[in-house]
């Protein structure tokens, strides 16, 4: 059952992907994304990011902060950088990141919702190597731990109203987390100053106070009321127990306030003025949001030509996912393509793609094609009806839906004819229509209407020489 949660949305792609695919085996290909993979989900974990789903090169993932989204976008980029160097061109994985915030349906294999679409739509803009995020990422995250650059207004398909757009600027970081170090200018070539480092350090440290504070405190004050009762043993046993006890306890809340403030702690670092302090550079007259001054103008976009160049990647996805088997893959790439350009559900390979899906994902293949009554689509279902497995029948529930019932096999409607008929002439009017069509689909259904026993011979004598003649002509124009 979906259930609706507020949730940060982030969107990642391999930046020229379907362009390198044209250029790699496969064998290749899949060790590029084993690479992407093997760097950037450990990463997403640490950052407490759910992936939700992956398209071939493409990553939708939510979280429940929206500033630990933006760190997790900093440390992927970091994690790639790294990687990169020193790497030949070809061989480099560069990505783009974007993110939103908002309510969104979640269930158990997906989320849907417009914050979904909207992330979706701040991908097909953001730059390579860049993280986008949009004002309601923004109005929610710490702003004292990202920097950020307003870069204005943008028209998004779809989407209502215009929405205001933010970049983390590369190599202006100046924290990386409260209580931190102030890095200035990135050092080297990590775009945001090795943020995937400070993340696993920060995850042992936070996994570390949780298993002190949730575990093990716990256990020492059970052991301690335990040996505090133990009055029956000796006194010197007695003793040696209660300093022992004692030194774990002590042991232990040390080291729970020792860990806090490298953590963020709100109890330790609000007794300690010096905890977060203001970068050296900042202007005083400026408002404390945490903003860096831009030191150069967002780059220019071309958001027409970047759309249509995020759709045909999808569009590849798609064909790639279904020519593999993988058509649960298939359709959301397909129904990304088409938002992002919907001239594609004229493209007849999409249609029949899709409506091929109707027999394995169907779940995820009907309500796009309710979305997407084109005529190429539709001749798609038309050609599907021939069928007689669950995928046709699918087909032709949807060509009724829709209002196409007529484009519905014919072969189809004179079988569906002949088995509702309520009279004789009825019958023998479907029974023509499947000897005209001469399809060898109809001897089934014709062999089946005439039934067998005496009971069935005296309820069809009025169509029986019918029935026999279509079905000796069909099988004379199809032999065997």
């Amino acid at each position: 059952m979906p259930r609706t949660e507020n949730l940060t949305v982030m969107f990642t792609d391999i930046v020229g992907f379907t362009e390198r695919t044209s250029l790699q085996s496969r064998a290749q290909n899949r060790a590029m994304l084993d690479d992407h993979n093997r760097l950037l989900l450990p990463l997403i974990n640490r950052f407490g990011g759910r992936r939700i789903k992956s398209i071939g090169d493409a990553l939708l993932i939510t979280f429940r902060s929206p500033t630990d989204a933006v760190h997790c976008g900093m440390a992927l980029h970091d994690a790639l950088a790294e990687y990169n160097a020193g790497k030949p061109e070809e061989q480099q994985i560069h990505i783009r990141v974007a993110i939103n915030v908002g309510e969104v349906r979640v269930d158990a294999r997906d989320i849907y919702g417009e914050a979904v679409n909207v992330a979706s739509r701040v991908e097909g803009l953001t730059p390579p190597d860049q993280i986008y995020f949009t004002e309601a990422v923004y109005l929610a995250m710490n702003k004292a731990e990202v920097t950020s650059l307003p870069l204005g207004k943008f028209k998004l398909k779809g989407i209502p109203e215009d929405v205001n757009l933010f970049q983390v600027p590369p190599r202006q970081v100046k924290r990386l987390i409260p209580g931190g170090e102030d890095l200035g200018a990135a050092p080297g070539e990590l775009p945001f100053g090795g943020m995937h480092r400070m993340a696993t350090s920060q995850a042992g440290l936070s996994a570390l106070v949780a298993e002190v504070r949730d575990v093990q405190l716990p256990k020492v004050k059970s052991a301690v009321q335990g040996g505090l009762e133990s009055l029956g043993a000796p006194p010197p046993k007695r003793r040696l127990q209660a300093w022992l006890l004692a030194l774990i306890a002590v042991a232990a809340i040390a080291l729970l306030y020792w860990v806090l403030p490298l953590t963020g702690g709100t109890e330790v670092i609000a007794e300690d003025a010096d905890a977060i302090p203001a970068a050296e550079t900042a202007d005083p007259a400026a408002p404390i949001t945490g903003e860096q001054p831009a030191t150069a103008a967002a780059p220019a976009l071309d958001p027409e030509a970047e759309r249509q160049r995020q759709a045909q990647e999808w569009l590849t996805k798609g064909h790639a996912a279904f020519a593999e088997n993988r058509r649960r893959d298939a359709v959301p790439a397909y129904e990304r393509a088409v938002e992002l350009e919907p001239k594609l559900q004229h493209d007849a390979k999409l249609a029949h793609n899709l409506v091929e899906c109707l027999s394995w994902a169907s779940d995820l293949a009907i309500p796009v094609i309710r979305a997407l009554p084109s005529p190429e689509i539709i001749a798609a279902l038309s050609a599907r009806s021939a069928g007689d497995d669950k995928g046709a029948g699918r087909a032709i529930n949807l060509l009724r839906e829709l209002g196409h019932g007529n484009r519905i096999d014919p072969v189809v409607l004179a079988i569906e004819r002949m088995e509702s008929a309520d009279s004789c002439e009825q019958k023998k009017s479907a029974i023509a229509e499947l000897r005209a069509l001469r399809s060898p689909r109809g001897l089934p259904a014709l062999k089946s209407s005439l039934g067998s026993g005496i009971g069935a011979w005296f309820k069809n004598s009025c169509f029986r020489s019918e029935a026999q003649q279509a079905i000796k002509d069909i099988e004379a124009t199809h032999p065997g």
